[in-house]
């Protein structure tokens, strides 16, 4: 699958809410290609952290406290992802954090389908014993940097989504859906489906 269009998206916080976003970093990925990579720091409600996040992306109040916050950032953010398909290691905490942040501070949703690079290795990559960011960039090859800054991990993340979509053999992203039975989640107005497979659908 030669013509992969995709912004992948990695999300760090500040606390176990998940309306703490302290860090958003994105990989635009054009035709396989990885074109455009950045970050942005964010200063998460009241700029306060509890320490086993800090622990985890080494992120502190002392780096945010003058950041943007996420209303301000999104503004820019959103023009990355809009009407595109965006990918996520591990979706359902990255798509929650947004979705619980866009109701934290009444952002209307955006548009767009997202899959989830974690649940797609762990269909066409087999006998690994953990599907982590840093097990998958390891076990694929893929140069992978500081674990757990959002940019970072959105590159590895972006890697990962190509190398599994090309050992799938398919050649559409409907068709990976179909191969392996799920539908892909999606933001729209006033509207979240998170990715499921079918069969969960069916006994709905």
């Amino acid at each position: 699958m030669g013509n992969l269009n995709f912004v992948a998206i990695d999300l760090e916080t500040a606390t176990q809410s998940r309306n703490s976003i302290c860090e958003i970093g994105i990989t635009v990925v054009k035709n396989t290609t990885i074109v455009e990579s950045k970050s942005w720091l964010v200063e998460p409600p009241d700029n306060f952290y509890q320490p086993f996040n800090i622990a985890i992306h080494h992120i502190t109040p002392e780096l945010t406290e003058d950041a943007p916050t996420f209303p301000q950032v999104w503004q820019e953010v959103s023009e990355y992802l809009n009407g595109q398909v965006v990918v996520a290691h591990n979706a359902s905490f990255d798509m929650y954090v947004l979705k619980d942040t866009f109701d934290a501070f009444e952002i209307p949703y955006p548009q767009f389908d997202y899959y989830c690079s974690y649940r797609l290795a762990q269909k066409v990559i087999k006998g690994l014993s953990s599907y982590s960011l840093s097990q998958l960039c390891n076990s694929l090859d893929i140069k992978f940097g500081t674990h757990h800054r959002a940019e970072n991990d959105s590159v590895g993340c972006a890697e990962i989504f190509m190398k599994c979509v090309a050992r799938a053999g398919v050649r559409s992203l409907q068709e990976l859906q179909n191969k392996f039975n799920f539908r892909c989640g999606q933001f729209d107005t006033g509207y979240f489906r998170p990715q499921r497979s079918y069969r969960q659908e069916s006994k709905r």
